[in-house]
């Protein structure tokens, strides 16, 4: 995973669920996070954290999450208005029944399931805050964070003027050698020599600049490649590479798939 410097994080709702259980007065918190074991950054270690049971069954989404919110401590923060004019109301009726899942994972599905076929719903998360709204409302912030790559463009150190072998050279030298009678010498028209000049550092900056251009094309195929500027209708999304590190201004949602959490180290 790249490392970059702290943002928001977007996690997106794309699975399709339909769930039931018992109305939200009536179900009991249970002691419903289970803290991870490993110390992680505030936002990973929320997302994370497991929800052990999630039961309730044709709740208005506003219950849901004020449920959530509830159960989990987190300020949980909804963009009603972009939600409305997509047509998923504070009413829309929801249905969960899960046990030991993450808190990422229960929002998928609810938004998922809040949204329908039709709208895809999303969350961007920071820290303890939960903003939730439509994944074209959350993409039309663009996000401008530095990756730290170094640890992906590794070389093999080239040193300036290093003398090279000529293998070829060699052997002839070492048979001329071989066949030389005491006191005589040996020679060619090109001098035998066995060490080339060396080419310098150039190569080796040859390579890094091949492995920078190579990433970048790589992420550009891999993720969300109608979000990038280069010649894509409607693409805003940007990357510059300067020496170790790549530049990418960009959407939140492509942000947490690059560098994982945002917000996080």
């Amino acid at each position: 995973m790249l490392r970059a410097t702290p943002a928001a994080v977007l996690l997106i709702a794309l699975l399709h669920l339909a769930v039931p259980a018992a109305a939200l007065a009536q179900s009991p918190l249970r002691s419903p996070l289970r803290p991870p074991t490993a110390r992680v950054p505030e936002t990973r270690a929320l997302l994370n954290q497991k929800m052990i049971d999630v039961s309730f069954g044709d709740a208005s989404l506003e219950a849901a999450i004020d449920w959530l919110r509830s159960a989990t401590g987190a300020d949980f923060v909804v963009r009603w208005q972009p939600l409305e004019d997509a047509g998923v109301r504070r009413d829309t009726a929801v249905s969960l029944n899960v046990r030991n899942l993450p808190l990422s994972q229960v929002l998928w599905l609810l938004l998922t399931e809040a949204g329908g076929p039709d709208v895809r719903l999303a969350y961007r998360a920071s820290g303890r805050l939960i903003l939730i709204s439509t994944e074209e409302d959350l993409d039309r912030e663009m996000v401008t964070r530095v990756y730290d790559v170094s640890d992906l463009l590794f070389a093999a150190p080239r040193f300036r003027n290093a003398a090279q072998i000529d293998p070829t050279q060699a052997l002839q030298a070492a048979t001329q050698s071989g066949q030389s009678r005491p006191g005589s010498s040996g020679g060619s028209s090109s001098g035998g020599a066995i060490f080339n000049a060396g080419r310098g550092a150039e190569e080796g900056d040859d390579a890094a600049r091949d492995d920078r251009a190579e990433l970048v094309a790589l992420i550009r195929q891999v993720i969300e490649p109608e979000s990038w500027a280069d010649g894509n209708a409607g693409g805003r999304g940007t990357i510059v590479a300067f020496r170790d590190a790549l530049v990418i201004r960009s959407t939140l949602r492509v942000h947490q798939q690059i560098g994982g959490f945002l917000g996080d180290e």
